[in-house]
């Protein structure tokens, strides 16, 4: 049992920042708690989400003597829950945590969710998941969570992904995101030498308790050595800037990246590539990996795992989203874009037949995918296209303004190849030198891929290879793409 008083990190996401180290206020209720059950005297409002036991005990707890136990569960999704009242807004950003513990011998795949109805229906939307180890208390945390803005008749779960094991569930918190000043990297509310070593451990591919909220000094979504010499002008020589903090906020800083007007683009046009390769030293390999089929859905953490991987080693991929799945999953999406990574368009509802479909059907498909991501990215722009199946046809060509990125290496998770054998597979074309400015062809829906990508990315950062987007990769080695052609690699 353990009872000393323990807080999660507070990680919150970047506003447009208008000048480096321009001074602004901290609100009033930034750190404020909205909610903070700690189960001493009670439930704390926690009831059974169907049939299963809640109920307060004893037997284990993260901070004090007392969790609730969550027990005879018939599904997965039966859990703990309670109800998010007046004081959560919807379209507004909070920080949620909760400490789980369970005791089967293996990992379990925990998660808190959100259940909220759009006006129509009830939606079902995860907002932090993690795997548990058995009999280790975890915390699964997201510091900077927007609730949907059509939301209503909130509630918050504790459930697992697919176990039906018992678990405990202690410290669940929900608060206004706290600010830090900017520099401070290990959001331990001070700019010093100490952000200095993390950040230089960081770029140097270790392990490093870096935030990219306060990490990113110049505002571009990226943590690269630039950020590392102002970090090092201001620590050195603090006399000469003011400090700025960092504000919570539902605005993505990666719109500022893409241009005010977008060209108007035809099939046959040279694509409209605004590619920062600033990042990738010269004289690199490169290899797109790219993943189908997002946002994750029902729970899954694969896409936010696989992301995960790509930040730690600095790295950028393409994801192609599936336009139905992406309501109620947009932060993924703008997740993804403030770290650099590039969003791309992969059909309203990933029909089997778009080859036989008339132009209005094609477009149509393309551009409902278009007009969403848009509007959630703040911006007006064109996105590449996965095309479903990869099924291309002369209609398709002849109608849709934007390349089409393909399949170079397929790393076969749709048909079930093991984490195993797309680790060595990629391998195997990185030391034979065919790997070289590859477009990989993944899928954010597996386990299994996402288990790959953590072990591929530090191998392939340790064997001389920079993973980048599907634009970063052509801009980088000189190739241009066209609207309306298919692309395997970019030579």
């Amino acid at each position: 049992m353990v009872n000393m008083k323990r807080s999660f990190a507070r990680v919150v996401c970047a506003s447009v920042i208008a000048m480096i180290f321009t001074a602004v206020s901290i609100p009033a209720s930034a750190g404020q708690k909205l909610l903070d059950a700690s189960f001493e005297s009670g439930t704390d409002g926690f009831t059974a989400r169907q049939n299963e036991t809640v109920a307060r005990s004893n037997a284990q707890a993260y901070d004090g003597s007392y969790s609730i136990k969550v027990s005879n569960r018939g599904s997965a999704w039966n859990g703990a829950k309670v109800a998010l009242d007046t004081k959560w807004k919807a379209g507004d950003t909070y920080a949620f945590s909760c400490a789980v513990y369970q005791e089967t011998g293996a990992d379990v795949d925990m998660q808190l969710s959100l259940q909220y109805n759009d006006g129509t229906e009830d939606k079902y939307v995860q907002v932090a998941a993690g795997s548990v180890p058995s009999d280790k208390w975890t915390v699964l945390a997201n510091p900077a969570y927007q609730i949907p803005t059509v939301a209503s008749s909130c509630y918050l779960y504790v459930e697992t992904a697919e176990s039906l094991c018992d678990f405990y569930v202690d410290a669940v918190t929900s608060e206004i995101p706290t600010q830090y000043a900017k520099g401070d990297v290990n959001h331990d509310e001070a700019v010093d030498k100490k952000d200095l070593r993390e950040m230089l451990a960081f770029l140097q591919g270790q392990d490093a308790a870096i935030q990219i909220d306060t990490s990113d000094m110049n505002g571009d979504g990226k943590i690269n050595v630039i950020d590392f010499t102002i970090l090092k002008r201001h620590v050195l020589f603090p006399e000469r800037y003011t400090t700025t903090t960092v504000t919570t906020t539902t605005t993505t800083t990666a719109a500022t990246q893409a241009p005010t007007e977008w060209p108007e683009l035809h099939p046959g046009d040279k694509w409209y590539n605004t590619a920062d390769i600033s990042w990738i030293p010269a004289g690199k390999k490169t290899v797109a990996l790219s993943f189908d089929d997002g946002p994750n859905i029902n729970g899954d953490t694969y896409g936010t795992r696989i992301q995960n991987a790509l930040n730690k080693q600095g790295f950028h991929a393409t994801f192609f989203y599936w336009g139905e799945r992406i309501p109620g999953h947009e932060n993924e999406i703008i997740a993804a874009e403030k770290a650099g990574h590039e969003v791309a368009n992969h059909t309203w509802n990933h029909p089997d037949n778009m080859d036989k479909y008339d132009a209005a059907g094609v477009l149509s498909q393309y551009n409902k995918v278009k007009d969403k991501l848009n509007d959630i990215l703040g911006v007006k722009r064109d996105y590449l296209l996965r095309l479903p199946y990869l099924k291309n046809s002369t209609t398709i060509s002849s109608t849709l303004p934007v390349p089409f990125p393909n399949s170079g290496i397929d790393s076969g998770d749709w048909s079930g190849s093991s984490a195993d054998a797309m680790v060595q597979k990629i391998q195997r074309a990185a030391q034979d030198g065919s790997l070289n400015g590859q477009v990989v062809l993944m899928h954010e829906t597996y386990n299994s891929t996402a288990t790959a990508v953590e072990t591929l990315c530090p191998w392939l950062a340790q064997n001389g290879y920079v993973v980048c987007t599907v634009s970063e990769m052509f801009k980088y080695n000189g190739k241009d793409m066209y609207a309306g052609r298919v692309y395997n690699n970019c030579w």
